[in-house]
Order: structure tokens, then sequence, then C-alpha cells
């Protein structure tokens, strides 16, 4: 009977051991994090800091895009144009990302007033009171977040214009970024991007049917995604945030209105 106890706590304790070494190891790895994993940012904006939190060892930082942004030993972000650049952090050999996104003052104020709807969780889709205080459809959700900067895109303050007119317009004043469908990896969408999508034939300008506004960046584990806002039909709230690559397939154009 001693010879079976005193094999207990040995098994007993061997169990401790090995859940301690199982939780508390990676707890202490899984602690470091970057302070910011996502910023949106002007070019008037001239330095972002970048902290890596969890760790006392030394952290070696990179720009994968000198030109838009550089960083110094110490994680202090200078910006340099608009565009994208990823930021990496590396401490050993875990590698942490953020990506800065610089765009001009009017996107990045049309990307605010896009969060400022979403987050107001208020708004119903609606067609014929499409310019209402809480209702929107797809075209004057996007609209009206342009219309604080004095931007109509065809339309007016009163009545935004349709997604085709919104496209055509950007196309003939040549604000257009691409005709195809840029994957997120491209880095070529930058915030405040209006995203148009095609469907069927419609006869409208390139069939297009739904029209929604970049609003950034984000990661899954060290995968790149991009999210849109729109306001969408059948849901309430209507204002939804999505993943753009989920519909890209419909993607025919991409314009940027404030450069």
């Amino acid at each position: 009977m001693k010879n079976c106890g005193s094999k207990l706590v040995l098994a007993l304790l061997l169990l401790v051991f090995v859940f301690a070494g199982s939780c508390l190891v990676p707890a202490k790895v899984y602690a470091m994090k970057l302070n910011k994993t996502a910023v949106v940012t002007t070019d008037t904006h001239k330095y972002i800091r970048l902290r890596v939190q969890g760790t006392k060892r030394k952290v070696k930082w990179c720009s994968f895009d000198e030109k838009v942004a550089e960083v110094d030993s110490k994680g202090l972000v200078r910006i340099r144009k608009k565009g994208n650049a990823v930021i990496r952090a590396r401490v050993g050999a875990r590698k942490m990302y953020c990506i800065v996104s610089v765009v001009s003052e009017g996107a990045y104020l049309a990307v605010k007033q896009a969060k400022k709807y979403y987050r107001a969780r208020n708004m119903h889709y609606s067609q014929g009171n499409r310019m209402g205080k809480t209702s929107a459809d797809c075209s004057s959700y996007c609209g009206r977040c342009y219309l604080t900067q004095g931007m109509t895109l065809g339309g007016s303050y009163k009545w935004c214009n349709t997604a085709a007119g919104m496209a055509e317009y950007t196309s003939k004043h040549h604000q257009v970024v691409s005709n195809g469908k840029p994957s997120v990896s491209s880095k070529i969408l930058l915030p405040g991007d209006l995203v148009f999508y095609r469907k069927g034939h419609n006869g409208r300008y390139k069939n297009i049917y739904h029209v929604e506004i970049f609003t950034g960046y984000g990661w899954k584990g060290k995968h790149l995604v991009g999210y849109t806002m729109s306001s969408i039909t059948g849901h309430y709230p209507s204002i939804l945030k999505r993943d753009y690559m989920s519909r890209r397939s419909r993607v025919c154009q991409v314009s940027r209105p404030a450069k």
C-alpha cells in the first residue's frame, strides 16, 4: 500500500509539472503583442508610435514599403506619402505586423463618417426615403460619407447619386484606381475608396448595381484582410461591415474620390 501511495503522489506531481509547463510558457509567448495592428492616418500626421507589449527583449523593426512609411529602431513610424505599408516587429522568432494606411484628409473623414453611421446601429434600408435621418440605401450611405467634405459625386446635397451614377462620375473625373477586382494582398485599396459591384445586365453603367466604401485593413492570424461597409437590404440595422474578399468576384471598379 505504501508503494502504491508513493507512486500516486509521484504521478500527481508529474501531472502538475506537465500542466504548468503547457500553460505557463505559452502564456508568456501570447502576452506579446503590438499596441496597434492597423492604423488609418493622413499624410499630414507625421509620426506614429508602435510598441511591443509584454516583453523586455530587443525588438527588430522593419517597413516593407519605406516610400510610404519608415520605422526606426525604437518603433517610431515616420509617414512619407499616401499608400499602405506593413510594419513588422520581430522578437526572437516571433513576428508581429501592423499595416499603416496613409490617405487624404477627405478620405479619412469619409471613413470616420462611415464608422459613425455603423456604430449608431439605427439605420433602415430604404430607397424611397434614402436620404432620411435613419434610412439609406447603398449609394446614399456612401454618398453621405463624402457630403461632409462638400463632395456630391454627381448628385446633390438633397439627393445622392446612384451607385452606377457615382461610378460613371468618378470615371469621367479620372478618380478610378482600378477597373478590375484588386486583391487585398495587392494593397491597392485605400480606406475611403468606393468599391462598385456588377451583376447581370441592368442597362446601367457597367451593369453596376451596388457600392460599398472600403474602411480599412485588419489581420486574421498572419493573413491580411480588408473590410467594406454599406447599407444592405433585408437587414436591421442595415449598415453592415463585410469582408471585401468574400464578394470580390463581382467588383468591377474602384474609385478614389478624395485623392
